[in-house]
């Protein structure tokens, strides 16, 4: 229920003699300035009907309330404007319409009120905020009928859905409660596709910034609600685990927590098992090979826990690695601080990530003035010449929260450009709690001053903060999924709901939510106040056996591309991929030896390291079956000519780097130091080139029982089958949530009809109503609401129609109650 207006309100909406106006605004213009000549429709609305119920994707009968509710909204406008009747102006051949000029655009934004009188004036409550679909001119009535959709619209757009499954190396530990996805973490990926977000509002930067010039864009964002999935960027193969199984119970012995702005968010380890918090990610490049330019921007945040002086330890929290460079987000635990640290290397070996010898240049940092444990949110930014006037010189600055520091310049630094193959690698160390991390790069260096994040909150979703009641253990790639489509089913799948509140709200609620709104009743209405009210109570709601068909998934190492099946690789040729000649010339520039790779839907990452020979056979002696022999994932032969190249003494194998630069495309990287080009097809014909990943494995599919027996020995065996739902996978999971439902289904529940009520602006779905009827159905009934019609005209007022579900009265003992405290017949002593 909307609560505020408090008692004035509630008093002016229960009276004998109500007074209600309503206001419709549209933004016809679409574009954000709400001016136009018709925004405000209010004079012209003889009436509206806005109709949302949750719409179960379960079987009707078990009367559940899951799934989405979208709502729509129907009016009808009707008079003059400008001289002319209204529905002349929505004609589209009219010359004389006020849209004629421009044409009617539909898909705009708008927003319907409904506001009460009290004695301290008028109080308002949203009612609708969504879009129009169409309308509708009639000449005969000379009225329009204009139809609008809620927000559910603005999530038609396709979700990058990153895949994912439970690390087999970690399982083999026992380790598996720390890899499981919370259902809420891909509600809010599909949620964040339309922009819709309950945390801030985040980076913003001028207009110039988007061109071609600069193209300023976010590389890697990591939500961390719920999962390790980024929103942008790919996983790496290397992730820690939060070892949950191995821990004593307490704050940080699973894996994620209450975060900044409702959400989950990932724990910290406990200080004995820092070394296993971590995760790393490739940035994704946007297309322009930020991992392979050096003159850049780049922008590095998130929202960190500091827990209190020297709780945790200090920390890298986040480190980019570009072309042998490091930068770095770094906080301190004795007060809370954050610094821009940037290194470079003296000496490197390309062929492990911690070698070498590193310069480390410490920046600004950015101190917490209140020195309070909590949530803030830190940044560390760089902007960096790799030549040309200023070469070597880096700039740097430190931001908490929105204290934003003033940027330090380090000078005359030598700039060593090296090739690196974990170039795009990041790594965020969550030794203290982690939400919301972000990188953000533009080309050629604009000011630092130009990036600027707001941490005021967007406010436009609101999730539960607890814990999904459905968990998940993989997720294959998808980029043509509906985003609506997959918040709808994976709530459904935890018999949860998702839809847009009246304030345009995206809104998700688990089970136990919706069960929880159960308990508190809103408003309270006699029997005489409802136009009707009917029961009917029958067995065929009853489902005590539940057969359930899950099916899990593990990431092992698998062969993402071998050159025998997939076909040549692709080479960039302007916009676009062409097949390649799959040849590395001698000595050939870096743009002849860079190859790209389409990654398959069940790819998580690729193998960065170098490919190793396979060696036909012992010396110079070849052997076609050797490479069969050995079948191997990660692996090539060589060939120039007809002639397999054998590896020499001192002679060394070309490198190769493997990484991936978008979340579909894998960049190939093939070295060449010596005299001849070399190809990896052998005389006979046969492809010798495979690149091995991670990999989405699917476990065959596993069918379990969940009964009541005490169900089934009183009304014998009634079944429901759950197959074919792509968000049961995990059984314990899954069985420990549908355990709830059971009990819930396993007996008769009464159901009403609609009923209609005098309308309440302030009701909304999930509300419960009681109804009282002491010498008819009860003295106490409980509903709740699971649809809404309301309707306001001038001629009838506002009136609401209710979809209901009972809920089924605890059999207890109330004292002083006429209906409830009779011995023997309301109430049984045990």
């Amino acid at each position: 229920m909307q609560t505020h207006g408090g008692a004035a309100a509630a008093e002016a909406i229960t009276a004998p003699e109500r007074f209600f106006k309503h206001r419709l605004r549209v933004d016809w213009d679409g574009d954000g300035s709400w001016d136009h000549p018709l925004t405000d429709m209010t004079p012209y609305i003889p009436s509206t009907s806005r109709d949302q119920a949750v719409t179960s994707t379960a079987p009707e009968e078990l009367l559940l309330a899951e799934g989405y509710a979208a709502a729509e909204l129907t009016v009808v406008v009707a008079g003059e404007f400008d001289g002319i009747p209204l529905a002349h102006h929505f004609a589209p051949f009219n010359a004389r319409s006020v849209f004629y000029a421009r044409g009617l655009q539909l898909g705009v934004d708008m927003e319907y009120t409904i506001s009460v009188w009290t004695v301290n004036g008028w109080v308002d409550y949203p009612q609708f905020t969504g879009v129009v679909r169409n309308a509708n001119p009639r000449r005969g009535s000379e009225d329009v009928e204009i139809q609008c959709l809620d927000n559910v619209e603005k999530l038609r757009t396709p979700v990058d859905l990153p895949p994912y499954a439970l690390w087999e190396s970690h399982l083999q530990k026992g380790y598996k409660r720390g890899q499981l996805v919370d259902s809420s973490a891909l509600i809010d990926l599909a949620a964040r596709t339309g922009g819709f977000d309950a945390g801030p509002v985040g980076m913003t930067w001028p207009s110039y910034m988007d061109g071609p010039t600069y193209q300023a864009g976010t590389v890697l964002s990591v939500p961390f609600h719920g999962s390790i999935l980024p929103e942008v960027g790919t996983l790496d193969g290397d992730q820690g685990i939060h070892p949950t199984e191995s821990l004593a119970p307490g704050p940080r012995s699973e894996a994620y927590r209450a975060g900044p702005f409702g959400y989950l968010a990932r724990n910290a380890p406990p200080a004995s098992e820092t070394a296993t918090g971590f995760h790393k990610f490739w940035i994704d490049e946007l297309g322009r090979g930020v991992a392979g330019t050096a003159s850049t921007t780049m922008v590095l945040g998130g929202w960190f826990y500091w827990a209190g002086p020297d709780v945790d330890a200090d920390v890298n929290a986040i480190e980019l690695r570009i072309r042998s460079h490091r930068f770095i987000l770094a906080l301190e635990s004795s007060n809370g601080a954050c610094m821009a640290r940037f290194m470079y290397n003296t000496s490197y070996n390309n062929d492990s990530w911690n070698s070498g010898t590193w310069e480390t240049i410490n920046g600004p940092f950015s101190s917490l003035p209140a020195q309070t444990p909590g949530w803030h949110y830190y940044e560390a930014a760089f902007k960096w010449y790799d030549g040309g006037p200023g070469a070597g010189d880096i700039w740097m600055r430190a931001t908490i929260d929105g204290r934003r520091g003033t940027p330090k310049l380090v000078a005359n630094r030598a700039f060593v450009d090296r090739n690196d193959r974990f170039s795009g690698l990041v790594q965020v160390n969550n030794t203290w709690a982690v939400s919301d991390v972000k990188i953000w790069n533009s080309r050629n260096k604009p000011p630092l001053e130009d990036f600027t994040y707001d941490v005021t909150p967007r406010g436009n979703a609101v999730f539960p903060a607890t814990w999904g009641k459905n968990r998940l253990t993989h997720t294959v790639r998808e980029t043509g999924l509906e985003a609506w489509t997959l918040a709808k089913d994976v709530a459904s799948a935890e018999y949860g709901a998702v839809f847009f509140d009246e304030a345009g709200r995206f809104v998700f609620w688990n089970y136990q939510d919706v069960i929880d709104k159960q308990a508190s009743v809103v408003r309270t209405y006699t029997v005489d106040d409802l136009g009707s009210l009917a029961f009917s109570y029958s067995t065929d709601a009853i489902r005590n056996v539940w057969v359930v068909t899950t099916q899990s998934g593990k990431a092992s190492p698998d062969i993402l591309y071998d050159l025998a099946e997939d076909g040549v690789p692709l080479r960039k040729a302007g916009n676009e991929y062409v097949p390649a000649v799959f040849e590395i010339p001698p000595n050939a520039p870096p743009a002849a030896k860079e190859f790209f790779l389409l990654a398959p839907p069940e790819a998580i990452s690729v193998n960065p390291w170098t490919i190793p020979t396979i060696q036909s056979g012992p010396q110079s002696a070849r052997v076609p079956g050797y490479w069969d022999q050995y079948t191997p994932r990660h692996g090539r032969q060589m060939y120039t000519g007809s002639t397999f190249i054998q590896r020499q003494d001192g002679a060394r194998d070309p490198n190769s780097e493997q990484k991936f630069t978008s979340r579909d495309m894998i960049r190939l990287f093939l070295d060449n130091g010596w005299n001849d080009p070399y190809h990896f097809v052998n005389p006979d014909g046969s492809a010798r080139f495979r690149v091995e990943g991670l990999s989405v494995v699917e476990e065959e599919p596993k069918t379990w029982i969940v009964r009541d027996t005490e169900s089934v020995a009183q009304y014998g065996q009634r079944v429901i089958e759950l197959r074919d739902n792509p968000w049961l996978q995990d059984e314990w999971q899954t069985a420990a949530m549908l355990t709830q439902l059971v009990a819930r289904t396993s007996r008769p529940i009464p159901v009403t009809d609609d009923i209609v009520a005098p309308g309440d602006p302030r009701i909304q779905l999930g509300d419960t109503i009681e109804v009282r009827d002491p010498d008819g159905m009860g003295e106490s009934i409980r509903l709740q609401i699971l649809g809404i019609k309301r309707d306001f005209s001038v001629e009838g007022g506002l009136r609401d129609t209710y979809q209901v579900e009972v809920i089924e009265p605890a059999r207890v003992w109330k004292l002083g109650s006429p209906s409830y405290s009779r011995l023997g017949e309301s109430t049984i002593l045990g």
